[in-house]
């Protein structure tokens, strides 16, 4: 939810994550890579720590937007995590969040992995209507948008997947077996 200089408030950044993407998508359209045979897609996603944005949307730092700035908290349509924007990138629309990276927000309930409403009270009003319904990690959440159909070559079948977050998706590539312990 941070401004950009023009006092936009866009999912906690700026206008030129679009055109990042753009960048790296058409430097593998020039080296060959073939987007038609992309059939599904997923990912990941971090921020670098240096950049002034919210690292996280947990709980807690969304209270401090809503106690400190409560105009813009008002003004927002969608939060996000670093993760679901990148999956709404691709989608053209605004994506879940999914449980997984969602556990970590201090918002989810783990039990029942919808939204803990005691939390969402304690933290900002109507917070239900600007995070959305989580989603499990292998939801599928429709056909990558006509952009990337258009401008890259992806089929109009090709499927964007849920993201998550960099430390889910490191903890699922450890394949930790019973017994095994991971610091993150």
């Amino acid at each position: 939810m941070a401004a950009s200089q023009d006092s936009r408030v866009y999912l906690g950044f700026d206008f030129s994550t679009q055109q990042a993407l753009d960048l790296l998508l058409d430097k593998m359209k020039r080296a060959g890579f073939d987007f038609s045979r992309v059939r599904a897609l997923s990912g990941s996603g971090q921020v670098r720590t240096n950049v002034c944005v919210l690292q996280r949307f947990t709980g807690n730092q969304i209270a401090k937007v809503w106690q400190s700035r409560a105009e813009d908290f008002q003004n927002t349509e969608r939060i996000s995590l670093v993760s679901s924007f990148a999956a709404s990138l691709f989608l053209g629309d605004y994506a879940a969040i999914d449980h997984s990276d969602g556990s970590g927000m201090n918002l989810l309930d783990i039990r029942t992995r919808t939204w803990s409403e005691v939390c969402l009270e304690a933290t900002a009003p109507h917070l239900d209507r600007v995070l959305g319904a989580p989603l499990p990690s292998t939801s599928v959440l429709g056909p990558v948008s006509s952009y990337f159909v258009r401008r890259y070559g992806f089929s109009e079948s090709c499927t964007v997947v849920a993201f998550t977050g960099d430390n889910p998706a490191s903890l699922a590539g450890m394949r930790l077996q019973q017994g095994d312990i991971a610091v993150s």
